[in-house]
């Protein structure tokens, strides 16, 4: 089985799709998984050079499902675009 098809199984499709797992810690009684947006633009700025993606926001935590006995956090983060015409 594929780490891809492991993620899939136990988190959203949602979050595969438009994010990436930078990072996984597991305890004794939980796991912690850090997920960073993709770098994809919406289809309207994709061929307009003056939006540009511009690091990233403050991680947000969220609780799901125990996986395994374990608590489950996911702390996710959505990344800055600048449209460097309007600011």
């Amino acid at each position: 089985m594929k780490a891809d098809q492991l993620l899939r199984a136990i988190l959203p499709d949602v979050l595969i799709d438009n994010f990436d797992v930078e990072r996984f810690e597991k305890t004794a009684d939980r796991f912690d998984i850090w997920l960073d947006e993709k770098k994809v633009q919406m289809e309207d700025d994709k061929y307009d050079s003056s939006v540009i993606a511009y690091g990233f926001g403050e991680y947000h935590t969220i609780q799901d499902f125990p996986i395994r006995g374990r608590d489950t956090y996911l702390h996710v983060r959505k990344r800055k675009w600048l449209d460097k015409d309007s600011g």
